[in-house]
């Protein structure tokens, strides 16, 4: 499971207002079942929304570093923006070794998933993410930065080094992409499905320049959004008819706060882009079921997700399987995550099709989703690393937790 949010026909969206909202209803969105809503209602309703953050969405030491970040400087201030870099799942992959002037980036071979993610492509695409913060922050501070990558090869855990050398003012196109940064979030709610217009998406496009060995591919007419929406549907039904996927997309799941203060990663009820009414009653009933969230997961992805988008980026390398291309893709999709934000556009990662193409892969199946993949996006399957919804936002994003600094940080 890569995602989950909400719908276009919510009973429970703000300004759609035809419906009354009845709790059997809300249940029947959510996923939870009949069974469950007996059990409770004879709980608390209040002890259990305290409990699991239903008055504390975004607050506290989990979602801290969103709002310090501004207020930090230095080496300190650049880490501090890799950490907050978009990343498959929110398993935070890396582990940074620091001093005053260098940057270690390293994998973190905890945090894959071999599973989904059987090529790793997510795992050090996310790791490119941090990179691309990283050099971001470190330019628009005029630390002068210089990257390194895999200095110690493809088989080394050691990803890139970034040398500070403090040569001056970076530029503003990444002191305007630097400003984003802490305002950057997955939006996995609802979007508007506004056409795009094509000075947007030319700025999207002009990323690419930026990045050597990456391309980019847009995908805004009908037609073609209408195929790929149904293979991104097609996708998420085989990953949930998989249960070895289900059940690792599931372990990285938070159900509730006392999860999220332990872990402080994964995704979380509060960054699915629900509307307020349908997450308090998410968060005041027990936790759903793998089963339960995949059912959501799949009406999410057909009714919201692949119905509202108003089109679709594939980030292109030469090869997907290829270590150091995997990186470059990342570090792309950090650009082109921020420079959206910066556009006031909604940007939600949607991986499912690649998933299941790298699952088959590794399996030694028949590959049922690349000759479909390729002829929708007009290359070969094995040039599409990643790929992307984006559209205007219905309502704002919510934060994703992270890990202390110091849990991730230590010396070269």
């Amino acid at each position: 499971m890569t995602t989950t949010s909400d719908e276009t026909q919510s009973p429970a969206i703000e300004g759609q207002g035809a419906r009354k909202v009845s709790r059997r209803s809300v249940l029947t969105w959510i996923g939870i079942g009949a069974g469950t809503a007996a059990i409770a209602a004879g709980t608390s309703i209040g002890v259990r929304a305290a409990s699991n953050g239903a008055f504390t969405a975004g607050l506290g030491t989990p979602y801290a570093l969103w709002r310090d970040w501004a207020a930090l400087s230095g080496v300190e201030r650049v880490v501090a923006a890799g950490v907050l870099a978009c990343n498959p799942h929110n398993t935070q992959p890396w582990r940074l070794g620091v001093s005053s002037e260098v940057i270690q980036i390293r994998s973190d071979p905890s945090r894959r998933m071999p599973i989904n993610d059987a090529s790793d492509r997510e795992h050090f695409a996310g790791l490119g993410c941090a990179i691309e913060n990283m050099m971001i922050a470190a330019s628009a501070a005029g630390l002068g930065p210089s990257l390194e990558l895999l200095p110690e090869g493809q088989a080394s855990d050691l990803v890139a080094t970034i040398t500070l050398r403090g040569s001056g003012a970076g530029s503003a196109a990444d002191a305007a992409l630097g400003d984003a940064i802490p305002l950057r979030h997955t939006n996995r709610g609802p979007y508007t499905g506004e056409p795009i217009g094509s000075d947007v998406l030319a700025a999207l496009s002009s990323q690419t320049s930026e990045v050597n060995g990456t391309g980019l591919v847009l995908i805004t007419d009908p037609d073609r959004r209408g195929r790929l929406g149904a293979l991104y549907v097609a996708a998420t039904e085989a990953i949930i008819s998989d249960t070895a996927q289900s059940e690792e997309a599931f372990s990285w799941f938070r159900n509730d706060r006392a999860e999220i203060d332990q872990h402080r990663d994964g995704l979380t009820l509060d960054g699915q882009g629900l509307g307020e009414l349908t997450l308090f009653a998410a968060k005041i009933f027990p936790a759903q079921s793998r089963t339960d969230g995949d059912a959501f997961w799949l009406k999410a992805t057909r009714d919201v997700h692949t119905a509202t988008a108003a089109a679709y980026g594939v980030i292109t390398v030469d090869d997907v399987f290829d270590r150091a291309a995997q990186i470059t893709g990342g570090r792309l999709l950090a650009r082109l995550h921020l420079a959206a934000t910066s556009l006031g556009l909604g940007f939600h990662h949607m991986n499912q099709i690649t998933e299941r193409i790298d699952r088959d892969r590794s399996l030694g199946r028949p590959d049922a989703f690349s000759a479909r993949w390729a002829e929708i996006i007009g290359r070969p399957a094995s040039t599409g690393l990643v790929s992307f919804r984006i559209g205007r936002a219905v309502r704002e994003a919510g934060l994703s937790p992270r890990r202390n600094l110091t849990d991730m940080v230590s010396a070269p």
